[in-house]
């Protein structure tokens, strides 16, 4: 069970902290149920309630810093994988986004930009759902490396590359 200041990725949502561990008063909610009362953390304003015992949307810890380093240094044995096939390309980035896998994250942004670099080569611009998927994923995975790794999510991919090129 996660704590109160605990920050967590919250399915697609991103980046958490859980504010309360507790039963919450609102209509329609059964009482005495355990539920955690989460603050989005780029996303001011956000407030999500879920049930502690939750197993639709999956809740986890963020990496540590050593995590987040030892991630990083792995890049470069990421392979691009691109699916041809757009509806099951989409349906594994979909998958991706939703259970915020930092792996498979990263693999997607690898595929996606190697994706654009080629076409890009070809004189053709990426395509609107690529970019779309790109910056998803870019905002999930580097919105939990910046905490902590202590820097702004902005700072991340150059914080990244920085470790690739000096590696």
């Amino acid at each position: 069970m996660f704590e109160t200041g605990d920050f967590v990725i919250y399915g697609g949502k991103g980046v958490c902290q859980v504010k309360k561990v507790g039963p919450i008063d609102m209509p329609g909610v059964a009482k005495g149920k355990l539920y955690y009362t989460l603050s989005q953390i780029y996303l001011k304003g956000s407030t999500i309630f879920t049930p502690v015992d939750n197993e639709k949307i999956k809740i986890r810890k963020i990496l540590n810093k050593e995590q987040a380093k030892e991630l990083i240094n792995e890049i470069q044995e990421f392979e691009p994988e691109w699916i041809e096939d757009d509806k099951e390309r989409e349906k594994e980035f979909t998958e991706a986004l939703r259970c915020a896998d930092c792996k498979l994250l990263f693999k997607m942004i690898i595929s996606l930009y190697k994706r654009k670099e080629r076409r890009i080569a070809d004189g053709k611009k990426a395509t609107s759902t690529d970019e779309r998927y790109f910056h998803a994923a870019e905002d999930i995975l580097y919105g939990e490396l910046a905490i902590p790794l202590g820097i702004n999510k902005e700072e991340v991919r150059d914080y990244i590359m920085n470790c690739v090129i000096n590696s």
